[in-house]
This record gives C-alpha cells, sequence and structure tokens, in this order.
C-alpha cells in the first residue's frame, strides 16, 4: 500500500516538473495578462521567484542586448528583472526607450484596456496593445534603425508624374 502511493506521488511529482519546464516566458506573461510581443525572440533562460501576495520577481536572459522597434525604438539589456503582478509591471531594469536623442528608462509597465502604458521616469507613452501581439525579432541597433527609416519612407505619399 505505501508503494503504491509512494510510485503515486513521484508519478505526480513528475508530472508537475515537465509542466513547469514546459511554460515559457511568453505564457507566463500571458498568466499577467500582457501579450508575448513585450519580450523580444531571443530569451536564453529566464527565472521567476514568489514576491509577495500575488506578485512574482522575475529575470529574463537574453543572448545579447538587441533593439526593438514599436512606436519607439527599444533596448534591451542581456538581463531584464522587475516585478510582476496581473497588469502590472514594476521595478524594472534593463528596458530603454529612445525619445528624440535620449534613452529613457522603462521604469514601469501597465495594462490599460487596448493600451500599454509605459513609465520612463516623470513621462508616461500609451502605445496600442495590437503592437505588441507577434513576438518581435532582435536585432542590432543598425537594423533596428533601418527599420525605422523604412517605416518613414513608406508613408511618404506617391506621386505619378
Amino acid at each position: 500500500m505505501a508503494s503504491s502511493q509512494m510510485s503515486l506521488l513521484l508519478l505526480t511529482l513528475l508530472a508537475l516538473a515537465a509542466s513547469i519546464s514546459a511554460t515559457t516566458i511568453y505564457d507566463i506573461v500571458n498568466q499577467f495578462g500582457f501579450p508575448s510581443g513585450i519580450i523580444p525572440d531571443s530569451v536564453e533562460s529566464y527565472s521567476t521567484a514568489p514576491s509577495d501576495g500575488d506578485s512574482y520577481t522575475f529575470a529574463i536572459y537574453l543572448k545579447k542586448p538587441c533593439y526593438v522597434k514599436y512606436d519607439y525604438l527599444v533596448h534591451f539589456d542581456t538581463e531584464i528583472t522587475g516585478k510582476i503582478t496581473y497588469g502590472k509591471i514594476t521595478n524594472l531594469k534593463g528596458l530603454q526607450a529612445q525619445s528624440f536623442w535620449f534613452w529613457l528608462n522603462i521604469d514601469e509597465i501597465k495594462v490599460d484596456g487596448s493600451s500599454l502604458q509605459f513609465t520612463l521616469g516623470l513621462v508616461t507613452v500609451k502605445s496600442d496593445i495590437s503592437l505588441f501581439v507577434e513576438i518581435p525579432t532582435c536585432k542590432d541597433k543598425a537594423l533596428a534603425d533601418c527599420d525605422k527609416s523604412s517605416k518613414l519612407i513608406s508613408q511618404l505619399p506617391l506621386t505619378a508624374e
């Protein structure tokens, strides 16, 4: 009898371990109400730990620093850390957004209806959540800058002479 209970316990633990290891960081951000596209495709590993109440601290490790073009050009360090609760990421480290010629740290991200609200020091910026549905490709700065200029070029009016 004790042997069958031990076997059942072992099988349960193995199933639990398999389900945890099959969870991706994209699954986790989805569980907290965020779209997968807030994190680029070059994730090497991540860790999470319960913090207080319903919040978790996290660390995401990328293969290398990179850039993604959303409404703004965003720089991802190789390590991104913070605290996540449903609909809110605080204590964020490792993300910066370009505003004109300056780079500002992204301190917080909130889900606000159909938008994401980014806090950059004293500045708050909203972007449509649809920009973050697809997981973006991590790029070097030069390639990300090309994305920016090609978007501007594609917006020029076409005229025929």
